[in-house]
C-alpha cells in the first residue's frame, strides 16, 4: 500500500510540475463543441471576425464549406456539396485579394481526350459557392503532373510544404499568385511523346489571369533544354504579370551536381527564364554563384522592381548538406544584385548536441567540412523596414527493412522533423542574428502533427509546434527529448524578438487536458490559422464525433 501511495504522489508531483510550465504569455478559449466533419484535407481562411474551412472528403466525393464565429466561439454553419463529377481532381484554392476560388480538373474520357480545369467562386460571407462551376481551361490531349517525376519539373526538396503558393494535391495544373495577389498564374505541362528524358523537351503552357479570372495573356513554350539536362527549382508570377522560372542546367546527361566525388566545380549552372506577353521567346540569363553548390532556390518578389532569391548552399563535399545561406536579387534586366553568403557557425551547429557530435564537428570544421544535415528552407518573411527572416527546418525520412518467415521482407518508414534554424538579414544585407530552435519530432504516418506554423505579431516571429514538455528549459549542452506524433504533447510557442533575436519558449496548453477536461486528437500544423494580429485559431477533434476550435491570444 505504501508503494502505491508513493507512486501516486510522484505522479501528482510530475503532473503539477508540468502544469506549472504553462506560459503566462498566452491565453486561450475553447469553442462550443460541434459535429465533426470527416475530411481527408482541410484548408482554412480568416477575415479576423470569422474563419472559414474548406473540407474535402474524397471517399464521399464531397466538398464542405464550414464557418466559425471567432468572437462568440462557435460554429455558425456548414454547407456540403456532392455535385462534383466522380473523376474530378482537386487542384487547389486561390485567394486573390478578396476573391476565393476553388479549382478542380476533370478528364473527359479516352474517346474525346480533353483535360479540363473548372473553378467555383466561394462567397466568404455566406460560406457557399457562387453559382455553377465554370470551365476555365480546356486542353485537347494528355497532361502530366506539373511536378512529375517524368520531367525536369520536380519540386526542390524543402519547398514542398514551405512555399506559400504551392498546394499539396495539385495533379495537372499548377496554381500561383503574385505577391500582391493581383495576378494568378495557371501552368500545365503536356505529356511527353518521347519517354526517354535525354530526347524529350518539356512543353509548358502559361496562363495569367487577373483577380476576376479574366485572361491577361497565355502562351505555349518549349523548354530550351531536354528533361535530362534541366532541373526546375522554382518560379513566380510577378505583380506586373511576367513569369520568372529558375532552373539548374546540367552540362551533360549525367543529371548530377558533380560527375566525380573529387570534383570541386559544379557540373551545372543556374539559369533564369523570363516569360512575358510581349515576347514569344524565352529570355534567359545565367546566374553565377561562385564556387558554391546549391540545395535549392526559393523566389519571391518583395518589391515591384526586384526578385529576391535565397536558399542553402554547400561547398560540394556533401551536396545534400548545408554550410550556410545565400541571398541575391535580380533586377528587371536580369542582372544579379547584392549577392551575399552567410555561413552557419560551428557554435550554432554544436548547440543542443551530444558531446560526441560536438567533437566530430570540431574535427570536421578544421577541414572545412562541418555542415548541417537535411536542413531545408521552409519560409521567408519580409518586413516593412526591408529586413528579412529566413526559416529552415531539418526534415528527413528513414526506411526500416525487416524480414520474417511469415511476411518476408517488410519496409516501413519513419518521418522526422527536427531543429529549426531562424536567420535575420538586416536591410543593408548584414547578418542580424541566427538562432537554432531545438526539437525532435518523429512519426510513422507522414507530417500530420509535426513540423511548425509561423506568424508575426507584436514585433516578434512566433514558431508554434507540438513538443515534449521536457524541452521548455533545455540547456545548450542537452539533446531535446523526443515528441512522438499522435501521442499528446504540449502546444509550444517560441517567441523571437525581430530586432534582437532574443527568444523565449513557452507551453501554451497540454493537448491531453485542455481546460482540464478535453483530450485533443487529430492535431495537424495545417489546422493552425492566424486570425488577428495577436490571435490564432486551432481546430481539433475531441472524440464523441465532435470538434472544437481554440482561440489563442499572444500577449505583449
Amino acid at each position: 500500500m505504501r508503494k502505491i501511495l508513493t507512486v501516486l504522489l510522484l505522479l501528482t508531483v510530475a503532473f503539477t510540475n508540468a502544469q506549472k510550465t504553462l506560459s503566462t504569455d498566452y491565453d486561450y478559449k475553447v469553442s462550443k463543441p460541434y459535429k465533426v466533419v470527416d475530411a481527408s484535407s482541410r484548408l482554412y481562411f480568416s477575415n479576423e471576425i470569422e474563419a472559414m474551412a474548406i473540407k474535402l472528403n474524397a471517399n464521399k466525393n464531397q466538398v464542405l464549406i464550414q464557418k466559425y464565429d471567432l468572437d462568440n466561439m462557435k460554429e455558425i454553419g456548414k454547407t456540403p456539396y456532392n455535385d462534383f463529377p466522380k473523376n474530378h481532381i482537386f487542384e487547389g484554392i486561390v485567394q486573390a485579394q478578396d476573391n476565393y476560388y476553388f479549382f478542380y480538373s476533370s478528364w473527359s474520357g479516352k474517346k474525346t481526350k480533353h483535360e479540363r480545369l473548372y473553378y467555383r467562386e466561394i462567397d466568404f460571407e455566406s460560406g457557399t459557392f457562387k453559382g455553377e462551376p465554370k470551365l476555365l481551361i480546356d486542353h485537347n490531349g494528355y497532361l502530366s503532373n506539373f511536378y512529375g517525376n517524368d520531367s525536369g519539373f520536380v519540386e526542390a526538396q524543402g519547398f514542398t510544404f514551405g512555399s506559400k503558393y504551392k498546394f499539396v494535391g495539385a495533379k495537372k495544373f499548377n496554381l500561383l499568385t503574385s505577391e500582391d495577389e493581383s495576378k494568378i498564374l495557371i501552368q500545365y505541362r503536356k505529356k511527353p511523346k518521347v519517354k526517354k528524358d535525354t530526347k524529350s523537351w518539356d512543353i509548358v503552357t502559361l496562363n495569367v489571369f487577373d483577380t476576376k479570372l479574366n485572361k491577361i495573356w497565355n502562351k505555349k513554350y518549349t523548354m530550351p533544354y531536354t528533361e535530362r539536362r534541366m532541373n526546375f527549382l522554382d518560379n513566380i508570377v510577378s505583380n506586373n504579370g511576367n513569369v520568372f522560372m529558375i532552373n539548374k542546367v546540367f552540362h551533360d546527361d549525367s543529371f548530377s551536381d558533380k560527375k566525380h566525388k573529387k570534383d570541386t566545380k559544379a557540373n551545372y549552372h543556374i539559369e533564369l527564364f523570363e516569360f512575358n506577353n510581349s515576347n514569344d521567346k524565352i529570355k534567359t540569363s545565367k546566374i553565377s554563384l561562385d564556387d558554391k553548390f546549391i540545395n535549392g532556390i526559393a523566389m519571391y518578389q518583395p518589391t515591384n522592381n526586384e526578385i529576391f532569391c535565397t536558399g542553402f548552399y554547400n561547398k560540394g563535399i556533401n551536396r545534400d548538406k548545408a554550410d550556410g545561406l545565400y541571398t541575391f536579387s535580380i533586377d528587371p534586366n536580369g542582372k544579379l544584385l547584392n549577392k551575399k553568403y552567410y555561413e552557419i557557425p560551428l557554435e550554432i551547429l554544436n548547440q543542443y548536441e551530444k558531446k560526441k557530435t560536438k567533437e566530430k564537428n570540431k574535427k570536421k570544421n578544421k577541414k572545412d567540412k562541418a555542415e548541417y544535415e537535411d536542413l531545408n528552407l521552409k519560409d521567408v518573411v519580409f518586413y516593412d523596414d526591408n529586413s528579412i527572416v529566413l526559416i529552415g527546418e531539418v526534415d528527413f525520412i528513414k526506411s526500416h527493412t525487416s524480414y520474417s518467415q511469415k511476411f518476408g521482407t517488410t519496409t516501413t518508414y519513419t518521418y522526422h522533423y527536427e531543429d529549426i534554424l531562424v536567420t535575420k538579414i538586416n536591410a543593408d544585407g548584414s547578418l542580424g542574428w541566427m538562432k537554432k530552435i531545438p526539437k525532435r519530432q518523429k512519426g510513422t504516418k507522414g507530417r500530420r502533427g509535426m513540423s511548425y506554423s509561423h506568424f508575426n505579431a507584436n514585433g516578434n516571429t512566433y514558431l508554434v509546434y507540438l513538443d515534449n514538455v521536457k524541452n521548455i528549459n533545455l540547456s545548450l549542452d542537452k539533446l531535446p527529448a523526443l515528441h512522438s506524433d499522435g501521442h499528446g504533447g504540449f502546444l509550444t510557442a517560441v517567441k523571437i524578438n525581430n530586432e534582437t533575436g532574443e527568444h523565449k519558449k513557452g507551453s501554451i496548453l497540454d493537448f491531453r487536458k485542455i481546460k482540464g477536461e478535453i483530450v485533443a486528437y487529430q492535431f495537424s500544423t495545417d489546422r493552425i490559422l492566424k486570425t488577428k494580429d495577436n490571435e490564432f485559431f486551432v481546430e481539433v477533434y475531441k472524440k464523441k464525433k465532435e470538434d472544437v476550435f481554440l482561440k489563442i491570444e499572444m500577449k505583449k
